[in-house]
């Protein structure tokens, strides 16, 4: 009971701050307040604003990468029949194939035959926590891209953005193999007002993706890109923009990270799945002949590499198709930032986000909570992406990356290199590199070098910025305001 009531309150924190961590956004968008009242309140108070000075130049490039990916996707069967299906929120056909052919069909008859209880009913108890986006929609109250006219009447409010950005909407589609009919949700919402930033689809394909890559992060890496797929056919279908799947990546990840951050769930319930899915997994595997552990199976049928999760088509941000490891972290690492200029400096100091490394609590167990903020640090994206000034380091957070990576200890336990890319997740310790100073910095210490984020931490400078959730929003506001107006300044020289 105290387990339930402590999450409870977590989870309240957690829809607290989800306008927090997505902040950056007003300073691109002055949200009119939206007054959820009645039918008549909301549509008279949904999707209006005030596109600003400060903004237009981040909202235009929304706008244009939306309808290039759009133009594309909508257009392709294959792509826009998959984007379809993520549509209907349901984590069992989002993930059925991130394990590649041979596993995914195994997890896809263990939990239609009841074969994965365990991993059954925990979606079914965190399914939709894991995808809340707080009160962030409403604050930000920003119009959906396939609307008519987006200003409502009063062009001059999108500061010289269109007011239509002609949206090919995707027709629903009846998967003749299932006979389930997939809908593009166009109606459903404008019937509810529902507001377009955050991305709530995207954050239920990122935080019930990670949850699966927690579970299952011997092929985390290509559990997370199809969550950044599943993100990314939200502007297929043009009812998102691509800033709009960014922050529901954060939400995401900050949800699960919150669930994670309760110890005692995590040894009751969450260790306890991760053990049943695998074990699971072995018994088929050994049964087909595919060896008689995981690593033998996935190697066997290349679930890491050629043989894993992948698709076919290509889309204007990752430009390639998913065809091995390699690829899918290349596909993942374009998503996280959809090609926008940045806003701000590139080379600040790594920040990891307090409890971002319970998210690597099943891929690394032997090591520390510091030693995995080390991971994620060596691993993480630049900085000056539009959302990263407010998100206290989760828009940098490359997960995938992460996952993938083998990570050198010293004599002392003192991260030296982490090299992401790997076939597998592994810790080493080199005799042969010396104990890190006693006098080093620390991870928790601010002022990092730049070098803390290449892949090799500085032995004598490894240390990286942990935020508290106040100290990351003071970039907020003016800082950024004049990073913006000097680039459009130097733009129109």
């Amino acid at each position: 009971m105290r387990s339930r009531r402590r999450r409870t309150g977590l989870r309240r924190r957690r829809i607290a701050r989800h306008v927090a961590l997505l902040g950056e956004f007003g300073i691109y968008w002055q949200a009119d307040p939206f007054d959820a009242t009645d039918d008549t309140t909301k549509a008279a108070t949904a999707y209006r604003g005030q596109v600003t000075d400060a903004g237009r130049d981040v909202l235009a490039q929304n706008d244009e990468t939306l309808q290039r990916i759009n133009a594309k996707g909508a257009v392709d069967p294959v792509q826009s029949k998959r984007a379809l299906i993520d549509a209907d929120l349901d984590w069992k056909q989002t993930y059925a194939d991130a394990l590649g052919p041979v596993l995914s069909s195994y997890f896809n008859e263990g939990i239609a035959d009841g074969s994965l209880p365990k991993a059954a009913a925990l979606y079914a108890d965190v399914q939709y926590t894991v995808a809340s986006t707080g009160a962030a929609k409403t604050t930000f109250n920003y119009p959906r891209p396939f609307l008519e006219d987006r200003s409502f009447g009063a062009p001059e409010r999108l500061n010289g953005l269109a007011p239509n950005l002609g949206i090919t909407e995707v027709e629903p589609w009846t998967d003749p193999a299932t006979g389930i009919t997939h809908d593009g949700t166009y109606d459903a919402i404008l019937g509810t007002r529902n507001q377009a930033f955050p991305s709530g689809h995207t954050a239920y394909a990122y935080g019930t993706g990670v949850v699966l890559a927690t579970l299952l992060p011997e092929l985390g890496p290509e559990i997370v890109t199809r969550a950044s797929e599943a993100g990314l056919a939200r502007n297929v279908l043009g009812v998102h923009y691509p800033l709009d799947v960014v922050g529901g990546r954060i939400a995401g990840h900050v949800n699960v990270a919150t669930l994670y951050a309760d110890a005692a769930y995590v040894s009751s319930t969450i260790l306890p799945v991760r053990a049943e899915l695998p074990g699971y997994l072995v018994e088929q595997c050994a049964a087909d002949g595919y060896g008689a552990t995981l690593d033998e199976c996935i190697t066997a049928v290349g679930a890491n590499d050629g043989g894993g999760y992948q698709n076919a088509f290509t889309d204007v941000v990752s430009t390639a198709p998913v065809t091995d490891r390699a690829s899918a972290l290349t596909a993942y690492e374009a998503r996280m930032t959809y090609g926008f200029e940045p806003v701000g400096a590139t080379d600040a100091a790594a920040v990891v986000p307090a409890g971002a490394e319970e998210l690597l609590v099943t891929a690394f167990p032997t090591l520390t909570g510091e030693q995995r903020r080390a991971v994620l640090a060596a691993t993480e994206i630049d900085s000056g992406s539009p959302l990263d000034s407010s998100s206290e380091g989760w828009q940098r957070v490359n997960l995938a990356a992460a996952l993938s990576a083998k990570v050198t200890l010293d004599a002392s336990g003192a991260v030296v290199s982490v090299e992401p890319g790997q076939p597998a997740a592994s810790v080493v310790t080199s005799a042969s590199v010396a104990p890190t100073p006693t006098d080093a910095p620390t991870p928790t210490e601010t002022g990092a070098p730049q070098a803390a984020r290449t892949g090799t931490l500085a032995r004598t400078g490894g240390e990286f910025d942990l935020v508290p959730p106040t100290a990351a929003l003071l970039l907020i506001g003016s800082g950024i305001v004049s990073l913006i107006a000097a680039r459009r300044k130097q733009a129109a020289e």
